[in-house]
């Protein structure tokens, strides 16, 4: 009775099975991935697209690591649930550091105060 339970819980008769081949070719994604997340560095770009680049990069990885290997395609719309609430909080976090690094030359330091560059001032 507990096994006709639980498979009525998630919608099918039984333990989903990926084929050997699925995981391969996500591997194979992975490693495809990690070569263009390398090869950017390489290219010389500024920091902020360099960084964009690398982030998306590194969003599609989870997201196929997450669907796949750690199972959320297949399971409770719930876990799914929990997981994305969890991504966009540390989204957010991110977002104020990048926010922080990325006004970090609009100030300089003054005899143990801050204030903001004259230059920098007059761009804004």
């Amino acid at each position: 009775m507990a096994s006709n339970a639980h498979a009525h819980d998630h919608g099918h008769d039984g333990p989903h099975i990926t084929p050997m081949s699925v995981y391969l070719g996500i591997y194979g994604t992975l490693l495809v991935l990690t070569v263009v997340t390398v090869g950017v560095s390489y290219l010389g770009l500024p920091s902020t697209p360099s960084l964009l680049v690398a982030m998306g990069v590194a969003l599609v990885k989870a997201t196929l690591v997450a669907a796949f290997f750690m199972h959320l395609l297949h399971d409770e719309k719930f876990n799914i649930f929990v997981f994305i609430a969890a991504f966009w909080f540390a989204a957010s976090f991110f977002t104020f550091v990048f926010i922080d690094l990325s006004s970090r030359g609009d100030i300089m330091k003054v005899q143990d105060n801050f204030e903001l560059r004259q230059d920098a001032a007059d761009a804004m």
